[in-house]
């Protein structure tokens, strides 16, 4: 049986995309405002969401909604934030109805060889910060009965797994994704639903040519999968209470 769990949107919902001016952000930001959401993106780079702003505008221009756009820019680098920024995310995020971080560094590297900044600046980014901001809009979502949440693990990282050359990274997604099922378990009855996805391997501009082949050729269907489609995944997540609690596979049944 095909279930289709569509729900009526009754008014205007605002979306807070953290990563969300490049890559799988910059198309899930498209998706959201096609679909009439409000937007609050944030992106490293002033000249990267001006761009897309100005791109959105254009494709909505002969639509009946106009989304509202606010930008964010803030630049993470460090293993830390600044107190300013951190606030200045918080405040955003409690404007918000939908929650999706897509940010998150990825590290290539053996065990031995990994540095101590690198285990900080690997499980903050990865794992605590969205912890702390999943932790904040809890709140926000509680009062208000309803709230969206959307993570992004890593490939064969919903289960304990042992990896070669990313452990560290596959750690921290690991952890994150024991929070996505927690989250679930306790927050339903506030209408909150919290999913993972877990895409594997995604075509964005930040991939070279070579790197594109590369990769294309260790999926099943040997090309790459499209952003757009992780976009359409998670704006079908956030409109199905049921689906909560998922790690979801966007790989094509790749395996290692």
């Amino acid at each position: 049986n095909i279930i289709i769990c569509m729900e009526k949107k009754v008014d205007v919902k605002t979306v807070f995309v953290l990563g969300g001016s490049g890559g799988i952000g910059k198309e899930i930001s498209y998706k959201f405002a096609e679909e009439g959401y409000n937007l609050i993106i944030q992106g490293n780079s002033q000249k990267k969401l001006e761009e897309l702003k100005n791109q959105i505008e254009k494709k909505t221009l002969d639509s009946d909604f106009k989304p509202n756009i606010n930008l964010l820019p803030i630049s993470f680098n460090d293993n830390k934030i600044d107190l300013k920024d951190y606030e200045n995310i918080k405040n955003q995020i409690a404007k918000a109805d939908v929650l999706v971080l897509c940010y998150g560094p990825f590290l290539q590297k053996e065990i031995h060889k990994t540095t101590e900044e690198e285990w900080e600046k690997l499980v903050f980014w990865n794992y605590t910060f969205p912890g702390e901001l999943i932790s904040y809009a809890l709140n926000v979502m509680m009062e208000k009965k309803y709230g969206r949440i959307i993570v992004f693990g890593g490939t064969r990282t919903n289960n304990v797994n042992g990896f070669r050359t990313n452990a560290i990274y596959a750690g921290a997604k690991t952890a994150l994704c024991s929070l996505v099922k927690s989250v679930a378990a306790e927050y339903a009855k506030f209408g909150i639903t919290c999913n993972a996805i877990l895409p594997g391997f995604v075509e964005t501009e930040y991939l070279s040519s070579e790197a594109k082949q590369i990769l294309a050729e260790k999926m099943p269907s040997k090309s790459l999968i499209p952003g757009r489609k992780i976009a359409d995944t998670i704006f079908y997540l956030v409109n199905c209470r049921e689906i909560n609690g998922a790690l979801l596979n966007i790989d094509e049944g790749w395996m290692p």
